[in-house]
């Protein structure tokens, strides 16, 4: 008996520094776990917060000072909104992608808000842009808004989620094609947002 509770006490005086050990690994862990959850995903592109109304969306991107939504487009420019903030830029490259057709284009270029994002807009047509051409809607079209710096884009469409890109106008002699787009597109966390108020401007060839 006598052994025993020598052995008994030896083992409360081991056993109590490793258990409150552990406890404290469960804590640390449980909080690391919160930190992680709050990193923002979008490293360069801060949430817009100004906007606290209730009926608004807010928006992702930050305001651009540079992009004003009154002002007309030229020939290889686009823009967006997003919220209360409007995007725009310009295209490094717009054409046709499906050879002779004329069915598909896709047009893309970086933003006049930052270095180190852009546009990438590729769109499938129910009728090939082969004569001048009006009021085309697609309902079959690929977004992305990318960013360099991240390794998720900042927006982009997805199947099953309705966006839309219209043709204006194109004029087949000058290859030029005016229109709009707007749709649901994700975030990198997998939230809903959406694109309003796009525009776009661009010479395909």
């Amino acid at each position: 008996m006598k052994h025993f509770r020598q052995y008994a006490f030896f083992f409360l005086l081991v056993a109590s520094p490793l258990l409150l050990l552990h406890a404290g690994c469960v804590k640390e862990y449980s909080f690391e776990g919160n930190q992680a959850d709050s990193i923002p995903t979008l490293d360069t592109i801060p949430r817009d917060t100004t906007d606290t109304t209730s009926a608004a969306q807010p928006s992702i991107l930050p305001p651009c000072d540079l992009c004003h939504q009154a002002d007309a487009l030229i020939t290889g420019q686009w823009g967006f909104t997003n919220g209360n903030t409007y995007a725009c830029g310009s295209f490094t490259d717009a054409g046709f992608i499906g050879g002779n057709s004329k069915a598909d284009f896709t047009f893309f270029g970086p933003s006049s808000c930052s270095i180190d994002t852009g546009i990438v807009v590729t769109v499938y047509l129910p009728v090939p842009l082969d004569r001048d051409r009006s009021g085309v809607i697609s309902n079959h079209a690929a977004f992305y808004y990318y960013d360099h710096i991240g390794i998720n884009d900042i927006f982009m469409s997805r199947g099953g989620a309705p966006f839309t890109v219209i043709v204006d106008h194109f004029d087949y002699a000058t290859g030029i094609v005016t229109g709009s787009f707007s749709g649901t597109v994700f975030t990198a966390n997998g939230d809903t947002a959406h694109i309003t108020a796009g525009r776009y401007k661009a010479k395909l060839h």
